[in-house]
């Protein structure tokens, strides 16, 4: 069908209308163009469709690729093809808040069954699940009040009331709602109907929620409230809603300013802050019982899911996400906790932690053994996004599958070794070197020699152990399996344990004290005299090897090239330097000789005084004395400038040690500059001298470094950061924590391992009293002792909890609990009877071996048989050490 534009028409009709004339008898051709037309942008929609998918299996978390084929399979109207497009995108990525709409919108136009409506409750609770959206949950509401049934839409308004319901911003709204609701169905009803009287108490319920809860603009129904109260209840009752008003009122003004600013701020680690402030205020009103009913709960819950959908791309959004499931944890129902962790998973899916509490929660309402899989598989299938969040993640199921297991039930426990051993291999296979130093294998060998009773299994577990990588060179595998050989049924015989100890002190590279320590015991405790010499002769020697070791590291490391320079005093360094700076100026005695000629020759020269001079005297002439002179204090002054700045990069220098060997300089990085802005940071991997890696972080001001030392043992990864002020100069080490009687403070012991845990102690010990602080102690690599110390914000609450738990059975152990009172120290210049001194130099801990010398060479001889002819005494020799020993 063509169309042709004619002459424009009589005046009787517009200036500007043209006649259109439809010519039929070319109708058919044009069809037929049209259809070869749409022919073509079908075939262009199908090939752009399949080179997005594509590009999507080139990469699972392109969004936008996402989002374009989703568009593309609309306009072919494939609505199949479109839906599982959404789904893909669902269960990879966070959709963001306007693309849940546009599902949501698009299947209501489509929902004409029951099995439609509840597929979209289900869809509006997922995408709560991803972000707190107002217009997704004003979508919900409205989308509610389309449904016939009232009990049914009472039920979607209560899931966006306990969403949203608390928002101090905008939680009146949906309040409005609920009541315009209630209002409209006692408008329907008459007086004489039997639930008349009932409906208009629920209509006063919603107002009276409105008005006791810090909501944004809640006076406005204070009124209406008063009048419908009056006819329900006497003036008694509406007294007391107005208190519960005035109270929330004064809870408003104290957190109105937080949403104040919360709307202007843009920057997401800025508006994290704000967050964690206004969380921090709303906490402490909940522990004022003057805003008792103010919900604080809720508040909350709602800050911490905005927090969490604004702040998501924050580097402390897994801070916060974890804040909001422990809180959940502590104050909700299991459907509450169940729906948190489910957000939590979704908006952080690549951190084993959320998928970890998960499980365990499980766990906790006795689940089946394979729904707890299916969450374990569920949070392996989207790829952790590092080793050690793997590892963490397979950890867990191992724990929760030995706890399944019963020992005596042969199936049972080869099914746990084929769980253990597929973790291994997984890991391996996954993440290749990193996953040589694993927690898994140490784990099953620890439960072959103490559960499952199979000594043999377990040694050939630590030999594979000792094939990847630099684990033959580690302390921690050794102390491990030496351990175990000496606690393992049938116990080890005598000389096989020896030469494990002394294959293990042949090996290990990165802390051999330990080893030292513990054969020099198992030595003590059962060996000969000549085993005893043996071990402190090998172990003698490893030490020193070590030490020379650590020393040449450390030199290379400040950048000592010489070990001579380190005897030399800062006096002696800064009279150089002086020395070196006032050269021209000796006096004639203190010249080398052979110099005095051209010294004197240089002196005697003179120069004319230029005209620009003539302040200092017309005609005169000055001698290059005093041009050195002036080249002199210009040399000093920018000597002294020199020096400044090296003292202040110093104090902007942060020391950081104790970090993995294989350390992730870029989780390093994000970690530190938590406090303060970086200028460089130099890292040295592997340092076994340490015994990990080590880290010289330079800050732009010395305050980030002060800021910094205050976060001391900050864990990264579960191993805890020593952090220190970077300084060239040896300094005699002090103890950062009070060595004296702590009345406030309990010291608790023989802990579970399970609760030493901030949050653990916390739970028992905060029921007695304000904590001021909570401290694990642990060992060097983040685990903890079993050690903990409880500090009150006064005495009388200490003492309550010493008395309510001293003797409190937590996990099946009786925990021992005592008032702080560390032991005093010796003085460091008297030494302990039948022991040498130990060193108080400071430096990297030292095993004394000297006690192995008998004490009659450590006393004074009275006897002048071995002295000289004129009675002087000299030391003994090793032949008289011979004759001492063979008492001859």
């Amino acid at each position: 069908m063509a169309i042709v534009e004619d002459e424009v028409r009589n005046g009787s009709e517009g200036e500007d209308e043209i006649e259109v004339v439809v010519e039929e008898e070319d109708g058919d051709q044009d069809s037929d163009d049209s259809d070869d037309d749409d022919d073509d942008e079908v075939e262009d929609a199908m090939e752009k469709v399949n080179e997005l998918e594509r590009r999507i299996e080139e990469d699972h978390y392109n969004y936008d690729d996402h989002i374009s084929l989703i568009q593309a399979l609309w306009r072919l109207s494939d609505l199949d093809r479109w839906r599982a497009a959404f789904d893909r995108l669902q269960n990879t990525l966070v959709l963001r808040p306007e693309h849940w709409l546009l599902r949501i919108q698009t299947e209501e136009s489509l929902a004409h069954t029951s099995e439609a409506q509840a597929e979209i409750v289900n869809l509006f609770k997922l995408a709560t699940l991803d972000c707190y959206s107002i217009s997704i949950l004003s979508e919900w509401y409205s989308w509610s009040l389309s449904i016939n049934d009232v009990t049914e839409v009472r039920g979607q308004l209560e899931e966006v009331l306990r969403r949203a319901g608390a928002d101090p911003l905008s939680g009146k709204a949906f309040w409005d709602a609920r009541y315009e609701m209630e209002k409209a169905q006692l408008e329907a009803m008459s007086e004489d109907d039997s639930e008349y009287e009932t409906q208009k108490k629920r209509v006063l319920w919603c107002l009276e929620e409105i008005l006791s809860r810090p909501l944004i603009r809640g006076e406005e129904v204070l009124q209406t409230m008063e009048e419908l109260a009056l006819q329900l209840y006497d003036q008694e009752y509406v007294d007391k809603i107005k208190k519960n008003h005035e109270v929330a009122v004064e809870y408003l003004q104290k957190i109105s300013g937080f949403e104040d600013k919360l709307l202007v701020i843009e920057d997401v680690e800025e508006k994290y802050k704000m967050y964690q402030e206004y969380i921090d205020t709303v906490k402490d009103l909940a522990q004022n019982e003057k805003y008792s009913e103010c919900d604080s709960n809720g508040i909350l819950k709602v800050l911490y899911d905005r927090a969490t959908t604004e702040c998501l791309t924050s580097s402390q959004s897994h801070d916060l996400l974890l804040a909001y499931a422990r809180h959940v944890q502590r104050t909700s129902s299991r459907d509450t906790i169940h729906r948190v962790l489910d957000s939590c998973t979704r908006r952080c899916p690549r951190k084993s932690t959320f998928w970890v509490l998960k499980m365990q929660q499980a766990e906790h309402e006795n689940k089946e053994f394979d729904e707890v899989k299916t969450i374990f598989e569920t949070a392996l299938s989207k790829g952790m996004d590092s080793y050690k969040q793997a590892e963490s993640l397979w950890l867990s199921y191992c724990e929760y599958t030995r706890r399944k297991t019963a020992f005596d039930n042969e199936p049972e426990v080869e099914k746990l070794r084929s769980t253990f051993r597929l973790a291994w291999d997984s890991l391996a296979e996954a993440w290749g070197d990193e996953a040589n130093d694993c927690e898994i294998p140490l784990f099953w060998a620890r439960l072959e020699y103490k559960r499952m009773k199979d000594p043999k299994q377990g040694k050939e577990i630590f030999e594979e152990i000792f094939k990847y990588g630099e684990n033959k060179t580690l302390s921690k595998y050794w102390e491990a399996l030496i351990h175990l050989e000496k606690c393992r049924e049938p116990p080890a015989n005598e000389r096989r344990l020896r030469e494990l100890h002394r294959r293990a002190l042949r090996s290990v590279t990165d802390y051999p004290p330990t080893l030292v320590r513990l054969w020099t015991d198992f030595e003590r405790d059962i060996g000969e005299l000549q085993t005893m010499l043996e071990c402190s002769e090998l172990c003698q020697a490893k030490v020193k090897e070590w030490r020379d070791n650590y020393q040449a590291m450390k030199e290379k490391m400040t950048g000592q090239k010489q070990k001579g320079k380190q005897a030399q005093n800062k006096k002696g360094k800064i009279d150089k330097r002086k020395q070196t700076n006032a050269q021209g100026k000796r006096k004639s005695g203190e010249t080398p000789e052979g110099s005095d000629v051209k010294r004197k020759r240089e002196g005697d020269m003179e120069v004319e005084v230029s005209e620009g001079n003539k302040d200092r005297g017309s005609g005169t002439k000055r001698r290059h004395d005093d041009e050195d002179e002036g080249d002199n204090k210009r040399q000093r002054k920018e000597s002294t400038s020199e020096t400044n700045r090296f003292g202040t990069r110093e104090a902007c220098t942060l020391f950081v040690s104790n970090l993995e060997f294989k350390v992730d300089e870029k989780i390093l990085r994000e970690k530190l500059s938590e406090f303060g802005k970086i200028v460089s940071m130099r890292v040295r991997a592997g340092v076994k001298a340490f015994g990990g890696s080590i880290c010289y972080c330079q800050y732009e001001t010395p305050e980030s470094v002060d800021e910094a030392v205050k976060h001391d043992r900050v864990p990264l990864n579960g191993r805890p950061m020593f952090l220190s002020r970077y300084t060239a100069t040896k300094n005699t080490p002090t103890f950062k924590y009070p060595t004296d009687v702590e009345r406030n403070k309990l010291f608790v012991k023989n802990l579970p391992f399970s609760h030493c845990t901030k949050e653990a102690l916390t739970e028992i010990f905060d029921k007695h009293g304000a904590l001021k602080d909570v401290r694990v102690v642990t060992f060097k690599d983040g685990k903890p002792k079993g050690l903990a110390y409880i500090e009150y914000e006064d005495e009388a609450s200490a003492t309550t909890a010493l008395d309510k738990t001293n003797g409190l059975l937590v996990a099946d152990r009786k925990i021992d609990v005592a008032i702080s009172a560390p032991p005093p120290k010796k003085d460091a210049g008297q030494a302990s009877l039948g022991l040498p001194k130990r060193d108080t130099g400071g430096g990297m801990r030292r095993t004394q071996l000297s006690s192995f010398i008998p004490s009659v060479l450590l006393k004074a001889s009275t006897s002048n048989s071995n002295g000289s002819a004129n009675g002087d005494k000299r030391p003994l020799s090793n032949h008289d050490f011979k004759n001492l020993l063979l008492k001859k």
